[in-house]
């Protein structure tokens, strides 16, 4: 049997056997966390619940070694009832990662998506359970498209840029 590599053009084989990057979950813990019922028991009494809620995600991420990462997600749910304030989580969850054979122009790409999705369903339960031990009905967040958070990241910081901008590359906030 032939040898694959030897019928690849030049560079080819190279290409083939350069690692893939790879992403990998050391730890993760809970940073923050705040829960707020302004009206206390005054929230129950007010007949049926039914809370308008407005969620905002906020997603960073930082250098902590060679290859070594901390990727922050804040989540912040602030619920109001006929424009009273009903309760208010802020979540902070973070996840220390580390990262391989990444090119440094994709990197923080695979930071910014892949890093908060692993840590995202932890999150998001951290919210449930607060607000159902606040005497709420669990808040259930929808699924969050990561990599449609990290374009509009890019696109603002592009529009930045293109107006003057500091280039600083800023946190993803998104409000779903």
């Amino acid at each position: 049997m032939a040898d694959e590599n030897a019928a690849a053009p030049d560079g080819a084989a190279d290409q083939q056997t350069q690692e893939a990057p790879r992403l990998l979950l050391h730890s993760q813990f809970l940073q923050d966390l705040s829960f707020e019922n302004p009206n206390g028991a005054r929230s129950f009494t007010q007949g049926e619940l039914s809370p308008q809620v407005q969620v905002s995600l906020n997603v960073d991420s930082r250098k902590l070694g060679e290859t070594t990462y901390e990727v922050a997600l804040k989540i912040t749910a602030d619920a109001k009832q006929n424009d009273e304030p009903c309760f208010l989580v802020e979540v902070d969850y973070r996840g220390v990662f580390s990262l391989t054979g990444a090119e440094p122009n994709v990197a923080q790409a695979i930071l910014m998506i892949e890093g908060p999705r692993t840590i995202f369903p932890f999150a998001r339960r951290i919210v449930a359970d607060a607000a159902r031990d606040g005497g709420f009905p669990p808040l259930m967040l929808e699924p969050v498209d990561f990599a449609n958070i990290y374009r509009r990241r890019l696109a603002e910081q592009t529009a930045a840029g293109a107006n003057g901008g500091d280039g600083e590359a800023p946190a993803s906030p998104a409000t779903e």
